[in-house]
């Protein structure tokens, strides 16, 4: 379920997606946060292999200054008396970004 959440997010919601399509999102991501699942999505962010929460496919030939450009699956953590687990590492591309 976190998955789906996540890819509607990717490919819909975030496209100005009409406001019956939101309002399933929305009910979507309240049931997979009320089960105790954080989602996160480290697009944009710098990515090195000191990083425990990602597993990454280098794209191109440089490997230094790398971002990640794309998430195949996003980070799942769980929380639970206010404390965050990670339960799933996450799948992404990295690129150089110069």
């Amino acid at each position: 379920m976190a998955n789906l959440v996540f890819e509607l997010d990717k490919k819909v919601v975030s496209r100005d997606a009409n406001p019956s399509v939101a309002r399933i999102y929305d009910r979507m991501k309240a049931v997979v946060e009320e089960a105790g699942i954080f989602i996160y999505d480290p697009s944009g962010e710098k990515y090195s292999e000191t990083r425990t929460d990602v597993s990454a496919n280098i794209s191109g030939t440089s490997t230094s200054n790398l971002v990640i450009t794309d998430v195949i699956k996003p980070v799942l953590y769980a929380t639970a008396e206010g404390k965050r687990s990670l339960l799933r590492k996450e799948v992404v591309i990295a690129d150089s970004a110069s």
